[in-house]
């Protein structure tokens, strides 16, 4: 049987574990009282523009990782935090993405977003996007 806390190490040791450097997280429900830290990673994330626990996203990586924030971007349809990090060739931004699915988002509104990320991105998250080809 395993305990509370043991648990817990389980869950933390996952990263180092299978060698995880840059791990995107949605829906972190964070606000600014959430204190959030995972041993040998550092944390850039983004809290809700009211205030309230819901949504939002958050990217861990290794310190070993040259990188900087982006200029978050959040509004009601989109929740975003971005980091760019330098690359062999080119650097590169990537996004940590929640799109609640109370949304129908249009073409132009991921337009507008992924013209805020520059040339080279990766986007990884909750979408949440709405389709006619699989019965949305």
């Amino acid at each position: 049987m395993q305990t509370g806390s043991t648990n817990i190490k389980m869950k933390y040791n996952f990263l180092p574990i299978n060698q995880i450097e840059i791990f995107l997280i949605s829906e972190t429900h964070f606000t600014s009282l959430s204190h959030f830290s995972i041993p040998g990673y550092n944390i850039s994330y983004i809290t809700h523009s009211d205030g309230t626990a819901h949504g939002d996203t958050a990217i861990l990586i290794k310190p070993t990782i040259a990188y900087y924030e982006l200029l978050k971007y959040t509004d009601a349809e989109i929740q975003v935090t971005p980091i760019k990090i330098k690359g062999p060739l080119n650097d590169i931004t990537i996004a940590a993405v929640y799109s609640p699915p109370k949304h129908n988002l249009k073409a132009y509104q991921f337009q507008k977003f992924f013209h805020t990320l520059g040339k080279t991105f990766i986007v990884g998250g909750e979408l949440n996007s709405k389709s006619t080809l699989w019965g949305s």
